[in-house]
């Protein structure tokens, strides 16, 4: 068992403690004016979330959406952090409507995905083109996927499929993002009937929806939990995150929890002028957790479970 890292392959041992979502450089026609798009400025962020007490990172930035597979080993060596990068594609909201990539079929999402973990990252989005002069020798460690509060469209039901082939085929992780997973029971049976093991996958942002019933639901069908709103006011206060987390850690679920932050976004980067930074969670809240439960704990889902989660036979 490996994990595949921008720099090659490691030991599951050697990953560290990992903030599982994040994202050096992201452009979207969602996030206007929001663009991570500076190489400097990226950098300094992340040695920000370096000295607040991190490792490695997963950059969830998925095909066509501003990735710098260029710049991405900058990343690493100026802030000192392992990175385990995606492919993948976000939802269909994400992409203009004449992007090729939404007009793929199953299999060529898939073989385009086989490609990024077993070949290398394309350097050029745009023309989607799997030949080795226009690849890095980056290879992609887990695969995304995006589905949204609105029925599956045919693209992203597509997606699925794809990620699931791919995922069976060596047991590569998955991330689901979802806007608050109203819909996450119909994804879920869908990957499990496609042979999907859940026990890979971590669905994102469910703590904007912080109902431990719910979670728990998600949780004994064997996924994971992934918990990304420190600091993230217009959801909910660090507080009732907290409350979730130890909810779930008492329920006995501490083993499928992941922590990031997805910070995301130029206006809440500092060295872009915005705030609270990637460093939020390594010196605010992750203190707030360790008080409620224990190091032990926190040391668990920062190491233990992400190391578990990306782990894979390539």
């Amino acid at each position: 068992m490996i994990i595949r890292t921008i720099a090659g392959d490691i030991s599951p041992a050697n990953l560290g403690r990992t903030n599982y979502h994040e994202h050096a450089f992201q452009i979207s026609p969602l996030l206007k004016g929001d663009e991570l798009d500076n190489l400097e400025k990226s950098a300094k962020e992340f040695a920000r979330l370096a000295k607040s007490g991190f490792d490695s990172y997963v950059d969830a930035t998925p095909i066509g959406l501003g990735r710098r597979v260029d710049k991405i080993e900058e990343i690493a060596r100026i802030s000192n952090l392992q990175i385990v990068h995606a492919t993948g594609v976000h939802k269909e909201a994400h992409y203009l409507s004449k992007q090729q990539i939404t007009s793929l079929g199953i299999n060529e999402l898939a073989e385009l995905f086989n490609y990024e973990v077993n070949i290398g990252l394309l350097s050029n989005d745009s023309s989607l083109a799997m030949v080795p002069s226009n690849t890095s020798a980056i290879k992609a460690g887990l695969i995304k996927f995006g589905i949204s509060n609105e029925p599956l469209t045919d693209f992203e039901k597509r997606a699925l499929q794809a990620v699931a082939q791919v995922s069976v085929a060596s047991g590569i992780a998955i991330m689901i993002h979802t806007d608050a997973a109203s819909d996450i029971f119909p994804v879920l049976d869908s990957l499990e009937d496609l042979g999907v093991d859940l026990s890979k996958v971590v669905v994102a942002h469910i703590d904007r929806r912080p109902d431990p019933r719910f979670h728990s639901e998600i949780a004994n069908r064997g996924a994971l939990l992934g918990y990304d709103g420190a600091g993230r006011t217009r959801y909910f206060p660090d507080e009732v995150l907290v409350e979730l987390f130890a909810n779930m850690v008492e329920q006995g679920f501490q083993s499928q929890i992941l922590l990031g932050a997805d910070v995301a976004r130029s206006s809440r980067y500092i060295e872009y002028g915005g705030n609270p930074g990637l460093e939020y969670l390594g010196n605010t809240f992750l203190p707030a957790l360790r008080a409620r439960t224990s190091e032990e704990i926190v040391s668990k889902v920062l190491t233990t479970n992400p190391a578990n989660w990306l782990a894979f036979n390539p």
